[in-house]
């Protein structure tokens, strides 16, 4: 299933075509379901990320960064900038798509002061939340 999910995400790349913020809340549940067991993280713990509520314990981290593996914005463990505006570019609808691309931008250098992936997953995430809560979406 898991299969499918992520061959239908990259078949919307390929093709360029962008995604309806369903089709994403879709996928996200799919990609939970599968970085959130790997983490042993409670949804009570990563529920709240929505809503700005960032919980700092290490399985939080490491579940963020799963979802950001999935998504392929982490590659070689680091945060891949040039993928994720490329995404965001491609596959978000046209309302959020150029206030993610800014929160992108705003937050690019995040990551850096971050060696572990998990916590830069963690920090840069909730540096797009703070820069712009309205396009903020995580699993």
């Amino acid at each position: 299933m898991l299969f499918l999910v992520v061959a239908k995400f990259f078949i919307l790349l390929s093709l360029g075509e962008a995604m309806t913020m369903k089709q994403i809340r879709n996928t996200g549940k799919m990609m939970r379901k599968q970085c959130q067991p790997k983490n042993n993280v409670e949804d009570e713990k990563i529920d709240p990320l929505g809503k700005g509520v960032f919980i700092n314990e290490k399985e939080v981290k490491c579940y963020m960064a799963c979802i950001m593996k999935m998504a392929n914005t982490i590659k070689n463990g680091k945060i891949n900038y040039e993928a994720a505006m490329k995404q965001a570019d491609l596959l978000l609808p046209e309302d959020i798509k150029e206030p993610a691309k800014e929160a992108l931008t705003s937050c690019r250098k995040v990551a850096d002061s971050h060696k572990d992936v998990c916590d830069a997953a963690f920090y840069i995430s909730k540096c797009i939340y703070e820069y712009n809560p309205d396009i903020f979406y995580f699993p």
